[in-house]
């Protein structure tokens, strides 16, 4: 018995399944806060070098004499419609140029940010970049080590310090006003951030049956939206950002109470050895879900799981498994890549920041609802490889208004950047639950989390990538970016393809299982079976009768006997000579007109060929083993061969041939 179908008996998403997936989806809410606050908080507004010598300068207009002043300091760039922002006239010259150390920001859309607070701008700008580095570098380490560290120490134990950990150190984000401590303080706070997200979903996915899986994994998505709103609602009302960073930090503190609330994966348990404590929560299940579960399954005393010890390395050492895990990586890397560029890059579209990034949400939503009722009809594989597919299409053609449009086409790249967005956050989705289908038991965690950490490569090279425009200048400068996107994105929903579908098959437990995987379905089996053992039975009926046989199936109660009590008979002698009674003893095989048959209706009995008359029996007694009208024959063409007294014609046998043994499988259906 698999732990699987212990889910099933406790019920798959019972009220205990469903208490726990709510507290795993608080999870997801203050995930998304700290993963995507940096769109507001790291914001570039608009900015221009401040005049020297003015300490009350802004950017805004303070009337004629402002303007006027700012005409003369700072230079017009006619290409961009707007001053300069890393030059100013050296004092005296309305030619010469050198660059500003000083600069004012437009508080139209924000009061403060960090960038302003620490003028991470022009020289400086790369900084922004960095500061994203350390956070995904954060999720990329704490998805290497946090996650192989829960299938050692365990789901819970890494959940209860990952949320300690997110806890304090995104409080302290808030409240730092250098460079290098709040990158410092991003990067641990994505550290442990990591390690709640990716302990609590797998613990989901641990407790709820096969076909519950696939809902959890995206609805979970579904609170991810919903967080998404919610942000936005806050930054819009909230334009500084250190309280924004607050507000969106202190209430994860509320995930401490999962030390007490959320329990350990009975699955995992299990195949550590720890049978006694996974046992005393599934009886905990049970109660709470009122089923009624035998002693035996209770106890776990029948759960097979194999394979304890295994690492993550040895899907690496088995070629159909290394494919299909490069395969998921490469998904998993493209995925985070476009995701996160295009979630970043919000700022960068023509129009409103807050009113973008509200779009952005609303697509992902969309993508989440048409995603789940498609995953079981269409199948993960398939809708992964669309999904992929549209948002390299779609990031692809954003080089077309980009390039030969004007002002009046922003609308175009912004619907455009919309579609890749869809098909970036279905994908993601998907993949999230077709890795933790894919990947074993025994190493299931350590493979989210490795997939993990080659997404958080993909999202530490977007910044990089959409920067090669500073680098390449022009026209390529433009086309690079989303060319390498687009590419990577269809490159990716073809590869997988290579992945077999997990809709609604159990979780594979041990690397043989995941091996196996893909390979015939077990109910393809069944049906095989079921086909063989039917062409079987057929064959049984192509059969010849032998005194073995007769003796077991026609004796009882039909006072026929063969070869019994003073009755001499044979079958099956040589060259065709068979009796079956003498001495009048009328020994039949049907007797006083009783039909006598085998395999055929009303009575008739054939097991044999064509217009053979074979007869046992006597006064006019017409029992046929073979062909029509009670016509008996176990021989072949018109062979007639008797051997007895008072007009009993019986006959077995054929063409001078002696009757053999072939087939044991006769059946008698002998009636009075």
């Amino acid at each position: 018995m698999r732990f699987d179908d212990v889910i099933k008996e406790l019920g798959e998403f019972g009220p205990y399944q469903k208490r726990v997936f709510f507290l795993v989806c608080l999870v997801s809410i203050f995930g998304e806060f700290q993963v995507l606050v940096g769109v507001f908080t790291l914001a570039i507004p608009e900015h221009r070098c401040a005049i020297p010598g003015l300490e009350n300068d802004t950017y805004e207009s303070q009337g004629e004499w402002h303007v006027t002043l700012v005409n003369q300091s700072i230079p017009w760039q006619s290409d961009q419609n707007r001053f300069s922002q890393c030059q100013l006239y050296k004092t005296g010259s309305s030619n010469v140029t050198s660059r500003c150390d000083r600069w004012v920001y437009s508080r139209e859309t924000f009061r403060s940010t960090f960038v302003t607070e620490t003028n991470m701008v022009c020289d400086r700008i790369s900084l922004r970049t960095y500061a994203n580095m350390f956070y995904m570098g954060g999720l990329l380490i704490g998805s290497l080590t946090l996650g192989s560290l829960s299938d050692i120490i365990g789901r819970k134990k890494v959940m209860v310090a990952g949320v300690v950990g997110q806890v304090v150190f995104s409080v302290a984000a808030g409240c730092v006003s250098s460079f290098i401590q709040f990158a410092i303080m991003r990067f641990f706070t994505s550290f442990f951030l990591i390690g709640v997200y990716l302990s609590t979903f797998i613990l989901a996915m641990e407790i709820v049956g096969p076909s519950k899986r696939k809902f959890i994994g995206i609805v979970i998505n579904y609170v991810w939206c919903l967080a998404g709103f919610v942000q936005t609602a806050a930054a819009y009302g909230i334009r500084d950002w250190q309280f924004l960073h607050l507000l969106l930090s202190v209430p994860s503190a509320v995930m401490l109470s999962y030390f007490c609330l959320v329990p350990e994966s009975p699955r995992w348990l299990v195949n550590v050895g720890r049978v006694k404590e996974a046992s005393d929560i599934v009886r905990k299940i049970a109660k709470e879900n009122q089923a009624d579960l035998s002693e035996k399954t209770s106890s776990l005393q029948d759960v097979e799981m194999e394979g304890q010890g295994n690492k993550i390395w040895h899907m690496l050492t088995i070629p159909v498994l290394l494919v299909r895990t490069l395969v998921i990586f490469f998904n998993w890397m493209v995925c985070s890549m476009v995701y996160y560029g295009l979630n970043l890059n919000a700022g960068n579209l023509s129009g409103n920041l807050y009113l973008n990034f509200f779009l952005l949400t609303l697509v992902e939503l969309l993508s989440y609802v048409v995603t789940l009722p498609l995953l079981d009809v269409v199948g993960r594989r398939l809708l992964q490889c669309c999904f992929m597919l549209i948002s390299g299409v779609a990031c692809i053609s954003t080089l077309f208004p980009v390039i030969y449009g004007s002002s009046g086409t922003a609308w175009i790249t912004l619907t455009l950047s919309l579609v890749g967005k869809f098909g970036a956050s279905a994908a993601f989705a998907i993949i999230y639950i077709y890795t933790a289908e894919l990947f074993p038991t025994v190493m299931r965690n350590s493979g989210l989390g490795l997939s993990s950490t080659t997404a958080r490569i993909g999202g530490i090279l977007a910044p990089y990538i959409a920067d090669l425009g500073n680098v390449v200048g022009g026209d390529l400068a433009v086309i690079l970016p989303l060319l390498i996107f687009g590419s990577l994105s269809l490159a990716a929903g073809l590869c997988a393809l290579i992945l077999p579908e997990t809709a609604n098959r159990k979780l594979p437990d041990t690397v043989q299982d995941a091996k196996n995987f893909g390979r015939l379905p077990n109910n393809d089996i069944k049906e095989m079976l079921e086909v063989t053992e039917n062409e079987i039975k057929v064959e049984k009926l192509d059969i010849v009768v032998d005194a073995k046989s007769v003796d077991r199936h026609l004796a009882s109660d039909n006072k026929s006997s063969v070869g019994a009590n003073e009755n001499k008979s044979s079958v099956g002698a040589n060259e065709n000579k068979s009796s079956v009674g003498a001495n009048e003893n009328k020994n039949s095989v049907g007797a006083n007109e009783n039909k006598n048959s085998v395999g055929a209706n009303e009575n008739k009995s054939s097991v044999g060929a064509n217009e053979n008359k074979s007869s046992e029996g006597a006064n006019e007694n017409k029992s046929s083993v073979g062909a029509n009208e009670n016509k008996s024959s176990v021989g072949a063409n018109e062979n007639k061969s008797s051997e007895g007294a008072n007009e009993n014609k019986n006959s077995v046998g054929a063409n001078e041939t002696t009757q053999g043994n072939t087939n044991e499988g006769f059946i008698s259906d002998t009636r009075q």
